[in-house]
Parts: structure tokens; sequence; C-alpha cells
């Protein structure tokens, strides 16, 4: 069982389509001994026109004991694949400048390879449509991709907000509504907001990626109750002018033991 901590936890933060830099990255984790856990954002920011991000997908849909839960990339590749098949009630968002809700996404490193590679392999949408939004671990970690409490509008339960969300994910047209929970940055730099989202779904910290740092190893904050692995890991999205990637180890790295603290 995952999180039974029988075996050493691996998280993996936000791969943004570098599926080589995540193959490096597991070579150092044997699939069997240890249970791994993908916080989402398998699309956009690999190397353009090579479909990274689904083969990074894939990577996490084949490797034993491991679970994920959805970001807000993947979701944004749903909205766009839904766009391209003009399905009912799919999102009509226009950019700044009017345009289609496609110039958004290109700008924000999406691939056109990653759509038709997802489009040709109902198995592989299937699974990123069926991924959860939290994870609850046995040791009262809860695993969700951003460091924000809006899941929380979904329902006071892991199972109530993944019921809700796999709702929207699989309806026609539902991404729209599913994007809006998994956008939010910053929620728990204020400790009180932290601290009523812990205690609501009754887990002792919390586990995320999607906002970026610039630590060598994975963000930990206030007392170790929250733990950031967004390491900016794509070699091929950097967030500024030269900006470099950062270290394999800020967002691929064993979780520490509830009640350790850490680097930060």
């Amino acid at each position: 069982m995952l999180g039974c901590m029988s075996r050493p936890v691996l998280i993996v933060g936000d791969v943004q389509g570098d599926v080589e830099r995540l193959e490096e990255a597991l070579d150092a984790y044997p699939e069997d001994e240890v249970d791994t856990v993908f916080l989402g954002d398998f699309f956009q920011g690999g190397r353009p026109g090579a479909g990274g991000g689904a083969a990074a997908a894939r990577v996490a849909r084949r490797r034993r004991n491991a679970r994920s839960v959805i970001g807000n990339h993947d979701i944004f590749l749903l909205v766009i694949l839904e766009r391209q098949r003009g399905v009912e009630g799919a999102v009509d968002w226009r950019s700044r400048d009017g345009g289609p809700i496609e110039d958004i996404w290109l700008s924000r490193r999406g691939d056109w390879e990653d759509l038709r590679a997802v489009a040709a392999d109902p198995e592989l949408e299937a699974w990123v449509r069926s991924l959860p939004a939290m994870l609850m671990l046995d040791d009262g970690t809860l695993v969700q991709h951003t460091d924000d409490d809006a899941y929380a509008q979904l329902g006071s339960s892991v199972e109530t907000v993944n019921d809700e969300m796999g709702a929207l994910l699989a309806t026609p047209g539902g991404v729209r509504g599913a994007l809006r929970y998994t956008i939010g940055r910053n929620g728990f730099d204020d400790v009180a907001r932290l601290e009523r989202y812990l205690e609501l779904f009754r887990a002792r910290r919390v586990v995320h990626g999607h906002t970026p740092h610039w630590h060598e190893t994975p963000l930990i904050k206030h007392e170790g109750r929250v733990l950031g692995y967004d390491g900016r890991f794509s070699r091929y999205w950097s967030r500024g002018d030269g900006e470099p990637s950062g270290p394999i180890g800020a967002t691929v790295a064993l979780l520490p033991a509830a009640g350790e603290g850490g680097p930060g």
C-alpha cells in the first residue's frame, strides 16, 4: 500500500516535460525500493516538439509502487484537447489581446506534440483524467499540487474533493471548472489559513509542487508543516532571461519523516 511507510516515500514535483531529466532522477531510486508520489504538471515546459510531457506521464503511469495527483498544466492540456475536438461546453477563454486560449497555452510552453500524443492514446488520456486532486499518506501527510486551500471549496475530506474533481474531469467541458482549483499560490504563507486547512483535512502537514523555489533541496516551511517540491526542474522552461534550471534534488527527493525539519 502506498504510504504505508514500509518503504521510503519519494516525492517527484513538477516535471514540466523534461522526461530525460526525470528518468535520470528516478535511476537513483529503484521503483521497488520506494513508494513514489508524483505531484502532477507532467506537461508544458519540455523540449519543443518532443512530446516530453506525454512521455513523462507514461513514466509515472507505468512505474510500480507509484501514484500521482493532477496539476494545473495537466488540466490545461485537457482544456486544449477539448477545444481542438470541438467538445460542447469546452472552455472559450481568450488571451488578453483577444486571441484564442491556445495562444496562452503555447506562450506557457504548450507542445502540440504532447497534444497529439495524448489524443492518439485513449488509455493515457483516461489515466490523466483519473488522477485525483489529493492523496493522504498513512502518516497524515496531505499531498496535492498547489500550495493553496482552494480544494476545500470542493469538500472537507480527501474522498469528497477527489469525487468532485473526478466528476468535473469526466464531464465534457468540465475541465474549465477543474482548472480553477489548481492555480492558486502561496496560500499557506498565512499560518492561520494553513492551520485551518490542516485541521479540516485532519492532516499533519501538506506536500505540494506548483510554486517554484530557488533552494537546493525541497523548501520546508512552518516547522515542517509545508514542503514544496517545485525546484524549477525543466531545463527548457526558464522563468527569466538566463535563469538556469534548479538542481534535481530540489524537485525529486525523499519525504522526511513527519516531525523532522530540514533545509529551507
